[in-house]
């Protein structure tokens, strides 16, 4: 057996689990958790632990912190054994600092309480980095407490020499180290990084407003960064003629200048020297500044993308590596908890050690209804009376759907597209747009989701994830001449390139799923002792080659724990609205099938006619009628959905 080197018993642990029913798996999953984070010293990877959403995982980081500061007995510890805690939500840091935790058999089993308030000394020996305080004064405060924890943004931002100090602490005047790391959520292994010229003009303003006059380089560090700046923006003008007609995307390297200034070593210097002003005027720039000497060094992605109205969208693209920020073959242990690590391709890492989780799964009560929709970004996020139509008919549907709920189970979580959340909104209490539901627990009473769309990026997105995990592709890409990475490039971005073709459409499919599922558990299956029966509705083309294998993988994935699975066709309601929108021959202002569906809505309901009757309103032929009929089933549908069995020849109105 491994051996334990933190000193903190099991018993330590389990004396800091809130006085709550954990089931047995939850138990186990504990266990299991104390075992690994105090024995696990193997510094030659990153341990990654896929346990589902809603085992438990924060109130394990929690009670683990607690018995870092404190033993079985809530006495403190003489050497307190430091962590340090990542995670995405800001919410979630304050979550995991606060003190208000109800101790599992506190009194009960331990009798009266200690003199000392553990959960005061815990408040005491804990401490948020927060943005929104100054970040030096926090510093000097955290060499004095065993436990930190900051967002994973703020860890990747920190300059090395800033990030170090995190490392180690004083406890009662003797130096100790913080060697456990425990990520909340997914981090960055590495990062594409965009350099937009807002960025570039961002940090000129925070150079002129960050740096006081009395530092005395200030305006040789602005002259030379505004230099800089300049020859980058004179690139993108020059770059993006390389086609007048359409986006360009080429590898552009100057070999001319492999530094942002003359003298890159005393620029930074001034931007160390006065970070925290630099930082308060915006936030990135010493992250930045280090990406864009990377690219003068090694040059970046040029990507100059034309939008309808002729502006563009102008910016460098390179892919930094965080490997050395994992601290690999040190004292440093780095552990990440994340439900989907074993789906989300950002894993593929040589580095990354993946523990097998599937045994803390349980069946869920839920049934998934695929239903056949054109939901792509291009078809829903406008303005124009087809969109609107299509989404109009969606919440249709999913307000039919719910209909017959009572109470709590009547609210259904609507995900959406971002551009698509106010529209939403107007109809629907709880809306959310991909990309901002990861880790909440604000929908964890909710039964019924519509999840309209899928979260699919541009392609180039899914070929710099891979450059991210294999790093030799992207330094192929640097060596390439401009002519060649143009039009290799151009290939990848549509997915052409047969080299990488499978690769991209392999990446894109794991992290729609990765999503869906994060997306999944925000519902009440995220309490692992759900008995609710959960229903979820996907839009999307299940009749598309990509989207059928994604519902393909769904299927694979959740099968096994009883999740029930439909297929439904593209609703009536969304096929009248699309034959609506048609555009009519020239010189008629409706289709003929667009007369016909307007004359049925306004029909008033239950009235009974012949077909000789709508024919004669409509002042069309019979062959017109027929050959209606046979062009579009929409209205074949519509037609033969108002026959009246027990009276031949006769139609009636039927509103739903």
């Amino acid at each position: 057996m491994e051996q334990n080197t933190t000193g903190i018993t099991f018993e330590d642990f389990a004396a800091y689990l809130p006085d709550y029913y954990f089931s047995e798996q939850q138990t186990e999953f504990f266990q299991d958790m104390y075992q690994l984070i105090t024995t696990d010293t193997d510094t030659s990877n990153v341990t990654c632990i896929p346990a589902r959403c809603g085992i438990g995982k924060s109130t394990f980081i929690k009670a683990f912190m607690f018995s870092c500061i404190a033993d079985k007995h809530f006495k403190e510890r003489q050497e307190p054994i430091g962590t340090i805690v990542i995670t995405d939500s800001i919410k979630r840091l304050e979550e995991l600092s606060s003190n208000d935790t109800d101790f599992k058999n506190s009194e009960d089993y331990w009798g009266e309480m200690p003199n000392n308030d553990i959960a005061k000394h815990f408040e005491n020996n804990v401490i948020v980095l927060r943005s929104d305080t100054p970040f030096l004064d926090q510093l000097k405060s955290q060499h004095y407490k065993p436990i930190v924890l900051l967002s994973t943004q703020r860890y990747f931002m920190l300059g090395d020499n800033i990030r170090e100090q995190l490392f180690s602490f004083t406890y009662k005047n003797k130096p100790l180290k913080r060697n456990i790391m425990i990520f909340d959520e997914r981090p960055y292994f590495s990062e594409t990084v965009t350099i937009t010229a807002k960025n570039l003009t961002d940090i000129e303003y925070a150079l002129y407003d960050g740096l006081s006059d009395e530092v005395k380089e200030k305006d040789s560090t602005i002259t030379d960064y505004k230099q800089s700046k300049d020859r980058l923006l004179g690139v993108m003008d020059d770059k993006e003629k390389l086609s007048t007609d359409s986006n360009v995307i080429v590898y552009w390297q100057d070999k001319k200048n492999p530094a942002i200034t003359k003298n890159d070593k005393q620029f930074f210097r001034v931007i160390n020297d006065n970070i925290e002003p630099l930082s308060a005027k915006y936030p990135q720039i010493l992250k930045d500044l280090r990406c864009l000497q990377d690219i003068s060094q090694n040059g970046a992605v040029f990507n100059s993308v034309k939008k309808k109205h002729g502006n563009y969208e102008r910016s460098f693209q390179t892919i930094i590596d965080n490997r050395k920020l994992f601290y690999l073959n040190t004292d440093r242990k780095f552990f990440v908890f994340d439900a989907t690590a074993d789906i989300d391709p950002r894993y593929s890492v040589d580095y990354v050690k993946l523990i097998d989780c599937k045994k803390y799964n349980q069946p869920l009560n839920m049934t998934i209804t695929n239903v056949q929709v054109t939901t792509s970004k291009n078809a829903l996020c406008n303005t124009t009376n087809k969109s609107r139509a299509a989404t109009n008919a969606i919440t249709s549907y999913l307000t039919d759907k719910k209909r017959h709920a009572i109470g709590k189970d009547a609210n259904m979580l609507i995900v959406v597209y971002s551009d698509l959340h106010k529209r939403f909104l107007k109809t629907f209490r709880y809306v959310a747009y991909f990309g901002n539901l990861k880790g909440t627990n604000d929908f964890m009473g909710l039964t019924k989701m519509g999840h309209i769309g899928m979260n699919r990026f541009p392609n180039l997105t899914y070929f710099y994830m891979y450059c991210g995990c294999n790093m030799e592709t992207f330094e192929r890409l640097s060596k390439m001449s401009e002519e060649d990475s143009l039009v290799f490039l151009g290939e990848v971005s549509k997915n052409h390139n047969k080299e990488y073709e499978e690769i991209i459409t392999s990446i894109m499919l794991q992290c729609m799923l990765a999503d869906f599922e994060q997306n999944l558990f925000r519902l009440a299956i995220r309490n692992y002792d759900n008995t609710k029966k959960i229903h979820v509705w996907t839009f999307c083309n299940t009749a598309d080659d990509l989207y059928s294998e994604l519902t393909g993988m769904i299927e694979q994935r959740y099968r096994e724990y009883g999740v029930q699975f439909e297929y439904e066709d593209t609703p009536q309601a969304l096929l009248v609205a699309k034959a609506k929108e048609r555009k009519p021959p020239e010189g008629k202002d409706k289709t003929h099938a667009q007369r016909i569906i307007e004359w049925v809505n306004i029909q008033p309901d239950g009235r009974e006619f012949k077909r000789a009757e709508l024919l004669k309103e409509l002042g069309m032929s019979e062959n017109q009628f027929k050959s209606t009929l046979q062009r579009n089933n929409t209205v074949k549908n519509i037609i033969d959905s108002s026959k009246i069995s027990d009276k031949k020849g006769y139609y009636r109105i039927k509103r739903e």
